[in-house]
C-alpha cells in the first residue's frame, strides 16, 4: 500500500514550485548575508544559474550603487519602514536598476533573516530616460540645419578670397602666418558646420547584418598608441556568438570611437579601461549590450544629464555635438544609450541594442 503524502510534505514540495512560478525576483539570505535561496525569476534576471549564488554573500558578486542600500548591513534592515524602492545594482559586466522592497520572514527559528524581492526595470526607467534626451533636442534639428547652411554658404567666399589676397602677398611677408592662421579658424568653423549638419540631418544607413565584435575589435586596434601613450591598461571581454545586428558599420563605429575618445581624455594621468559585450534578456525584448568602463574623473551630477544635449560641452575647443550625433545613430539603428557614474570612480556608458525575432549567432 502506497503511503499517503501528508499535507506537510506536499506543501514542502510545492513551496520551491511556488516561487518559481512568481513573476518577479527572490533571494533569501542568512544573517550574514549568504544566499540561501534564489528563485527562477531572480537567476533569469541576473542572467546566472542560481547553483553559483548559493552559499555565497551576496555582497561580494551583487555591488550596490544605491547609497544607504547594502547587502553587508543586513541587521539594520526595517522592512516595516523600507518600502519599494528604486536600487542600482552592478553584477560583472551588467548594471541593473530595480525596483525592490525587503519581506519581513516569517518568525521562526529558521536561517531566514532577510528576503529581497525585486523586479528588474532597466528597461523601462532606461527608455524614458533615452526617450527624454531624444526628445530634448528634437525641435533643434531643423533651426540647426538652416544655421549650418548660413554659415557654410559664406565660408566659401571668405576662403576664396582670403587665398586671393595671400597669393598676391610676397612670400617672405609677415601676413603670410596671420592669414594661414585665419584658414585654420575657418577650417575649425567648417568643421562645426559639417558637424551640425550631420546632427540635423543624419545621412541615410545602409544597414547590413553583421557581428558587433570586429566593429569594436577595430575600434580598439586603432586606438592602441593613444592607450599607451596616455598610460592606460585595456581589458577586453567581448562575448562570442552574439546575434546578428543590423548595423551600418561605418555609423557605429563613429559612435564608438567617440565614446573611446572621450574616456582616454578623462584619464590623462592613466587608468584602467573596459569594453565588454554581452546578451541580455528583458521582460520584453533580447538585446545585445555594450560597456565602456573607464576610471576617469566622472563626470558631475550637475551637468551628467546634460552631456547629449547640442552644444553642450566641457572642452575649451569643442563643439558638443558629439554624443549628440551619437545619440541620432543609435536612435535610427533602434538602439538606445546610458550613462552612469561607476562607484570605484569613472563613468559607465552602456549601449543596447535590439535582436529581431529568430536572429542566431552572426558568422
Amino acid at each position: 500500500m502506497t503511503p499517503r503524502t501528508t499535507g506537510t510534505e506536499a506543501a514542502g514540495g510545492l513551496v520551491p514550485q511556488l516561487l518559481d512560478s512568481l513573476d518577479f525576483g527572490l533571494l533569501a539570505m542568512d544573517g550574514e548575508s549568504h544566499v540561501l535561496y534564489i528563485n527562477r525569476k531572480a537567476s533569469e534576471i541576473l542572467g546566472t544559474p542560481a547553483e553559483e549564488f548559493l552559499g555565497r554573500p551576496a555582497g561580494e558578486f551583487l555591488n550596490s550603487r544605491t547609497p544607504g542600500f547594502s547587502f553587508w548591513s543586513l541587521d539594520q534592515i526595517d522592512p516595516e519602514e523600507a518600502g519599494t524602492r528604486e536600487i542600482m545594482l552592478e553584477y560583472g559586466s551588467k548594471e541593473f536598476l530595480l525596483e525592490a522592497r525587503w519581506l519581513t520572514p516569517a518568525e521562526t527559528e529558521g536561517p531566514i533573516a532577510a528576503i529581497l524581492a525585486f523586479d528588474d526595470v532597466t528597461e523601462t526607467v532606461g527608455e524614458v530616460e533615452f526617450q527624454r534626451r531624444v526628445d530634448r533636442f528634437a525641435s533643434v534639428g531643423d533651426l540647426s540645419a538652416v544655421i549650418a547652411h548660413e554659415i557654410r554658404n559664406p565660408l566659401t567666399g571668405i576662403r576664396t578670397t582670403i587665398q586671393y589676397v595671400g597669393g598676391k602677398m610676397p612670400r617672405d611677408s609677415t601676413l603670410r602666418a596671420d592669414l594661414e592662421e585665419v584658414i585654420k579658424e575657418l577650417d575649425r568653423i567648417e568643421q562645426f558646420t559639417t558637424d551640425l549638419l550631420q546632427f540635423a540631418r543624419p545621412k541615410s544607413f545602409q544597414l547590413v547584418e553583421q557581428d558587433i565584435n570586429p566593429i569594436l575589435e577595430t575600434v580598439m586596434d586603432n586606438l592602441e598608441i593613444p592607450f599607451a601613450e596616455a598610460g592606460i591598461t585595456v581589458r577586453r571581454d567581448l562575448a562570442p556568438n552574439l546575434p546578428g545586428l543590423p548595423f551600418d558599420r561605418d555609423a557605429i563605429q563613429q559612435v564608438f570611437l567617440n565614446i573611446v575618445l572621450n574616456a582616454i581624455e578623462a584619464m590623462p594621468g592613466g587608468g584602467q579601461f573596459r569594453i565588454s559585450s554581452s546578451v541580455r534578456r528583458y521582460r520584453s525584448r533580447l538585446a545585445v549590450e555594450v560597456a565602456f568602463s573607464d576610471t576617469g574623473c566622472g563626470i558631475s551630477e550637475e551637468v551628467i544629464d546634460k552631456i547629449f544635449d547640442p552644444f553642450f560641452t566641457s572642452k575649451p575647443a569643442g563643439t558638443g555635438l558629439g554624443l549628440s550625433i551619437s545619440l541620432q545613430i543609435l536612435r535610427e539603428h533602434g538602439g538606445r544609450i546610458t550613462v552612469r557614474n561607476r562607484s570605484q570612480g569613472g563613468v559607465t556608458f552602456r549601449l543596447s541594442f535590439p535582436v529581431r525575432s529568430g536572429a542566431g549567432p552572426s558568422g
